[in-house]
This record gives structure tokens, C-alpha cells and sequence, in this order.
């Protein structure tokens, strides 16, 4: 049987635009039409109104939404030990255990529908096969008959034993001394005819055993089951105890357990400080799942990921560290994204993450369909602002226009259409306004997030500006960042308002020659959050 691929998950950064959404889910298209099944395109946000737009205009699904990429037990590759019932003798249990390749010294007891009620170590088993005999010991533990039995490999050549559970006492060889107490539960072990003829045939006893592989004739008349083995009464006697029941044995009640939604890193200390090195694993309903082992915590297969339109862990999926990243599509300058091992990363100096994605369809022969062509030229319209953006290069250009071709739009008449869809700002409140597209950046020792809205109407927005600087001034406050910014992009005009929060304004005072008293300035020709925002800041951070 082949094996299923473990899934690659594909996303943009957080607070996804349209470039954000769309590349991925063109990647992932080319990724398939190239036979590649197991991506998943993903996103890590709510999505806008152009975004929302563009993807109803195409007819295409949106990602699903996703908030982390840490790993849970469920994600693991846990111990799958045979299943083990109550009933079962501990033999069963003893010979799983010795031959469990995983190495697990734990065992799951499992009730109705797989539900886990209790557990079973192997020193729990050893502790028990370690007991000298005891006469009493079916008033300590539970032997069943049919376990007893199948444990001795015994044949049952006369009767029956009235109970389902040996209840009585076990007598060894003669009982000269103890006629007086055998009843109907009790057992007799012997190797000889003539003791296992007396009390079968005689006594009032629940079952007699015979040792030594010959049934005589004279036990036809017993009254009492009679059991016939081929061991000697010795080794008899020595593997009543492996007929003991599971149930006798196994701890219920608390026991340290796990449940499949558990994240990895919340189990850590409690594995390294317990003195067990196995621990059962559950789903929802209590079924068991599987077995974790302290090897777990040490070696699991990360989850694959492909970052698009981004490369900073601080714009990236919670837990993005817990993961492997495998591919790296993006358009913005590398920052600070560490990885485990080498990977495919493809960073071009072009105004849109889908212009490199729309020259990997090229370099592979895959003409995009109609409507992977649309999103594409759309996240290219939108994140060159119409080509007017600084960061445009003619390859966007040039894309756009065989994308367009592709899609069967004009770009002036659609552009419009989808900028006018995404920038109605009136509906939202400032909390909504600031979350759209914000990303984190570490430019020099500050903290700094920027968020940006494209507007064909800038006065409503700017109506709200009392507003809006309030709320920033309470993320600051909420997020612990040193300046919080809001570019207000006039798609008519060409520039941006610039809204600043936070306790570190002379970074703006520096890069734009904010006034000291100010928390706005408008920015003219300024319209690139990437271009002509952050190469600022950071050259004010720097000093020059």
C-alpha cells in the first residue's frame, strides 16, 4: 500500500491582502496541475472586501483558515498497540509487551467503542508472575475459566464449572487436610489418577485438574468439571498466574493521560519530570488514539510549509518555528525567518508576489486557466495600485497585460471595479480599519507596525482620525510595540495620510519631518507601505 504523503500547507502573512491570498492559491493550483496533490492553500486572517471580490468575480473557494502551525498530538506519529480488553489473561498482555517493537512498556485497556478505561505496565505484569502461589489468590484477583483454560491449553473432557469466575480456593496435590471446606467453587490441581477419580467423583468440588496428558476412564462419572493438561503439576501451577484477568491488574481511576489536541510544547516538562515514559493519548469521545513516548518529544516530522509573500516570522503563523519550511515565495527584502534545513526560496525585486508565481507557470509550460489568470492580475493590480505604486516593475507590467489576456478583462475597466469594491471604508470602525492589512517590522532596536488602506474616498477615512489614533494608541499600549502607523492611500491622488501612535515618534520626526506636536503628516507620491515607508524608517533608525 503507498504511503499518504504528509500535507504541505501554503499561506501568506498575517492580515492577508489580495496579492496574499491570491498567490497562494495559484501557487497551489500549479503545484497540483503539476501533480503535486497534497498542498492545502491556507490563510492566517480574515479576508477583505477586495479580496472578497476578486475571488467571488473568479468563482474561487478561499483558503481555509488556519491560526497555528503547532503541533498537536494528533499530528504525531504515535505507538498503535494491539488492542487490549479486560477479560484478556495477562499473558496476552505479557507476550504483546515483549513483543511491542516500538519498545513501549505501557499498555491501553480498552472498554465499549474503544473507549480507554484504564492501563497495564510491563512491571505491573512482572510484579504479579513474580508472586509465589497462594491458595487465596482468586479472592485477590480474577481468573476467569475460559482464560484458565486457553492459558494451560488444557482440554475440558467431562462437565463444566458452574461460574463464569473461578471463586473459590486453588488446592496443590492432596487435600487429605482440607475435605472439610471443598465446595463447588473450589479447584484441585493433581497428577494423580486416584486423588482426581476421589474428589470428581466423590467430593463436591467445583473443577479438578489433572496433570500429565492422560484422561483415565474412571473420571466419566465425575460430578465436578474435569480438565486435562499436558504439563507437569509443577508448571501447572506456575501459569495460573498468567491466567490472571487484565482487569485484576490494570490502574484505573487517575492515570496521566493526553488528550489529541494537546500541543507538543504543553507536554514537554510534564514528560521530562514524570517517571513514566510512556503516556496514552485520547480523542474527544475517550477512544484511544494512540501511545506518546518521551521519543515523541525528540523526533516528530514537522509540518511543511510554503511562505508566500512574506519571509518574517513576526508576519508569519503562530508556531511557525515548530515547522519545516520548504519553499519561500516572495517580493520583499529576507529578514529575520530561520530554518532547519535548506530550502527553495525565490525572491525577485518585482511589486507582486503573483508576478513570480505567473513566471513559475512559464518556466514549467502551465498556461493558467481563465480564472487563476484573474486572481493572479488582480493581486498585481492591487498591490501596484494600478501600476502607479514605486515598486512596479515593467515584468509587472508585462505580466498583467498576458494575464489580462488570459482572463478576457481590461485592466482599466476591472481595475476599477475591484478598487471601488475594497475601499469602501464607511462600514468599518477603527478597529477594523487599523486589522486590515497590518504587518510587524523590526527596523533597527524598535518595533514597528504598519497597516495600510487603499481609499478612493480618503475623507470618510479621515473623518475618523481622532478615532482612529485613540485605538492605535491602545494597541501600543496592548501590544507593547514602539510606534504603530496608518497609511491612508488615495488612489485618486497619489499619496498617503500617515497616522502615528506610540512613544517613539521621533523615528517619524526623523524619516519624514513629522512635527514634534503631530501624531499625522500627508505624504505626497508616497503610496509603497514596502517601498518607501520602511527603506525610511530605517535609514531614521540608522541614524543617517
Amino acid at each position: 500500500m503507498t504511503a499518504v504523503k504528509s500535507p504541505i500547507y501554503v499561506f501568506g502573512h498575517k492580515n492577508p491582502d489580495t496579492d496574499s491570498i491570491c498567490s497562494t492559491l495559484a501557487y497551489v493550483e500549479l503545484k497540483r496541475r503539476l501533480g503535486i496533490e497534497n498542498v492545502i492553500a491556507c490563510r492566517l486572517g480574515k479576508i477583505n472586501m477586495e479580496t472578497r471580490f476578486v475571488l467571488d468575480y473568479f468563482g474561487v473557494e478561499e483558503p481555509i483558515l488556519i491560526d497555528n502551525m503547532h503541533m498537536k498530538l494528533r499530528d504525531l506519529d504515535l505507538h498503535h498497540p494491539v488492542e487490549l480488553g479486560a477479560d484478556e489473561p495477562l499473558k496476552k498482555a505479557w507476550d504483546t509487551l515483549r513483543g511491542n517493537e516500538s519498545g513501549s512498556k505501557l499498555l491501553p485497556v480498552l472498554g465499549e467503542h474503544g473507549r480507554l478505561t484504564g492501563i497495564l505496565s510491563l512491571a505491573d505484569i512482572t510484579r504479579i508472575f513474580m508472586e509465589p502461589y497462594d491458595e487465596e489468590m482468586l479472592h485477590k484477583y480474577e481468573i476467569s475459566f475460559d482464560n484458565l483454560l486457553n492459558i494451560l491449553q488444557g482440554k475440558l473432557v467431562h462437565g463444566n464449572y458452574a461460574y463464569d469466575n473461578l471463586c473459590g480456593s486453588i488446592f496443590i496435590g492432596s487435600m487429605s487436610d482440607n475435605d472439610g471446606y471443598v465446595c463447588d467453587k473450589d479447584v484441585l490441581i493433581t497428577g494423580k489418577v486416584e486423588t482426581a477419580r476421589q474428589y470428581a467423583n466423590e467430593r463436591d468440588i467445583g473443577c479438578v485438574i489433572l496433570t500429565g496428558d492422560y484422561y483415565p476412564v474412571e473420571l466419566d462419572k465425575a460430578r465436578s468439571a474435569v480438565i486435562c493438561v499436558k504439563h507437569s503439576l509443577l508448571k501447572t501451577v506456575s501459569m495460573i498466574n498468567q491466567a490472571i484477568s487484565v482487569r485484576s491488574v490494570m490502574k484505573t481511576g487517575y492515570f496521566e493521560m493526553f488528550s489529541t489536541e494537546t500541543e507538543l510544547d504543553d507536554i514537554t516538562e510534564i514528560m521530562k519530570t514524570s517517571s513514566h515514559r510512556n503516556f496514552p493519548v485520547v480523542d474527544k469521545t475517550g477512544r484511544l488514539f494512540g501511545i506518546i513516548s518521551r521519543r515523541h518529544v525528540l523526533d516528530y516530522d514537522r509540518k511543511k510549509v510554503i511562505l508566500i509573500d512574506h519571509n518574517e516570522a513576526t508576519q508569519s503563523v503562530d508556531g511557525l518555528e515548530q515547522a519545516q519550511i520548504i519553499e519561500i515565495i516572495d517580493h520583499h527584502r529576507i529578514a529575520n525567518v530561520e530554518t532547519q534545513s535548506p530550502l527553495y526560496i525565490r525572491a525577485e525585486p518585482v511589486g507582486c508576489s503573483a508576478t513570480i508565481v505567473y513566471g513559475l507557470y512559464k518556466e514549467r509550460g502551465v498556461v493558467p486557466d481563465k480564472k487563476y489568470a484573474g486572481i493572479m492580475l488582480s493581486a498585481i493590480l492591487s498591490d501596484t495600485l494600478m501600476f502607479r505604486s514605486p515598486t512596479c516593475t515593467p515584468r509587472d507590467k508585462v505580466a498583467a497585460a498576458e494575464l489580462a489576456a488570459l482572463a478576457e478583462q481590461d485592466i482599466e475597466k476591472y481595475g476599477s471595479q475591484m478598487f471601488l469594491a475594497g475601499t469602501k471604508l464607511a462600514d468599518y470602525t477603527p478597529e477594523e480599519i487599523l486589522s486590515i492589512d497590518r504587518k510587524q517590522f523590526s527596523i533597527g532596536t524598535y518595533i514597528v507596525y504598519i497597516s495600510q488602506v487603499n481609499t478612493l474616498d480618503i475623507e470618510t477615512a479621515m473623518a475618523q482620525q481622532d478615532e482612529l489614533v485613540r485605538v492605535m494608541e491602545e494597541f501600543v499600549t496592548g501590544s507593547g510595540c514602539d510606534l504603530c502607523l496608518l497609511m491612508v492611500t488615495d488612489l485618486f491622488k497619489g499619496g498617503s495620510e500617515l497616522l502615528v501612535a506610540g512613544r517613539h515618534r521621533e523615528l517619524t520626526i526623523n524619516a519624514f519631518g513629522m512635527a514634534l506636536d503631530s501624531n499625522h503628516i500627508y505624504l505626497e507620491d508616497v503610496v509603497s507601505r514596502k517601498g518607501q515607508i520602511v527603506p525610511r524608517l530605517t535609514m531614521a533608525s540608522n541614524g543617517l
